[in-house]
């Protein structure tokens, strides 16, 4: 019961007592309602509040979220690059081991050379004769028909002379003539195993036909300057002025002879910009060969999954 001031045992029946005393109540009443009312509105701030801290804790918790994606993408592609960076130095380390074993070799043999080519300078002098006549029949025949080069003579003769000369001429020559016979470019390991031909000849012999541009470095290996593959593989090529078709094969070209990583990533974005600049390349074809690119330049890509990449965009 509120405490009155005005109210006693003996105004009871007071009428004015008993109407200060209502009007006391009424005012008791009027602050309590406001003090309930302000305090209903501070807890309606409080909830407002607390609302306003729990959305900025899941933004926080988004942007921890989102965070930790990234510091674990960026850990997935580290282990790839150092992995790549790994797989680059064992094969330096390799390459340098097998120079050395040449080096050595090339020592050891260097006793047994000279006296190697006084033995075989007296044998090429006996043949030189026979050599001599083989390739004038050769030549004499070409001239005689040079006029109608379409003729069955003139073909024979020149077909004769090229795979005389592939087998039987210089060191030149007969790198000339295997690769015109391969199906696809080949390594300076290959030449000199096949030729059966010292290294160091046959890196002096690849460096003079590269300056004659008779041959031209096609991915790992060498092609001839007039083959398909020298030319489909050429990355300084104006790709703009090719049909799609074109582009994608000249694409799997580079692909397929294992270009390096830098040739590589030329090739794709020659490839991309002279598509969208045809506008037949979608945009999602457009974001995924941008990602190979991106990728390419942060480690090694297999060639079969190239290859099949290119099969479904020129698809």
């Amino acid at each position: 019961m509120v405490h009155n001031p005005y109210d006693s045992d003996d105004s009871i029946d007071d009428p004015k007592k008993a109407k200060l005393r209502d009007q006391a109540q009424q005012q008791f009443i009027t602050q309590l309602q406001q003090r309930i009312a302000n305090q209903t509105a501070e807890i309606e701030d409080l909830h407002k509040q607390i609302s306003q801290i729990q959305q900025g804790t899941s933004l926080k918790d988004q942007e921890l979220k989102d965070y930790s994606s990234r510091v674990e993408e960026e850990r997935v592609w580290f282990e790839r690059d150092k992995k790549a960076r790994d797989d680059r130095e064992y094969e330096l380390q390799k390459l340098v081991q097998e120079k050395e074993v040449e080096i050595q070799k090339l020592k050891d043999a260097s006793a047994t050379a000279q006296v190697q080519a006084m033995e075989t300078q007296s044998l090429q002098s006996q043949a030189s004769s026979a050599v001599a006549t083989q390739i004038n029949n050769y030549i004499e025949m070409l001239m005689a028909y040079f006029q109608k080069p379409t003729n069955d003579n003139f073909v024979q003769a020149l077909q004769g002379l090229i795979e005389y000369s592939g087998s039987d001429g210089t060191i030149d020559q007969k790198i000339l003539g295997f690769l015109l016979k391969a199906d696809m470019p080949k390594t300076e390991s290959e030449i000199v195993q096949t030729l059966l031909v010292q290294s160091s000849e046959v890196s002096k012999a690849i460096f003079r036909l590269e300056q004659k541009e008779n041959i031209k470095k096609v991915g790992r290996g060498y092609s001839v300057i007039s083959s398909d593959f020298a030319e489909m593989a050429d990355i300084t090529q104006n790709w703009k002025s090719l049909s799609p078709e074109k582009i994608f094969e000249n694409l799997m070209s580079v692909v397929y002879v294992e270009a390096d990583k830098q040739e590589l990533i030329i090739a794709f974005t020659n490839a991309r910009d002279a598509l969208m600049e045809m506008g037949t390349l979608s945009t999602i074809k457009t974001h995924e060969m941008s990602q190979i690119i991106e990728k390419l330049k942060r480690h090694p890509i297999d060639k079969n999954e190239l290859a099949e990449l290119i099969q479904k965009w020129n698809s």
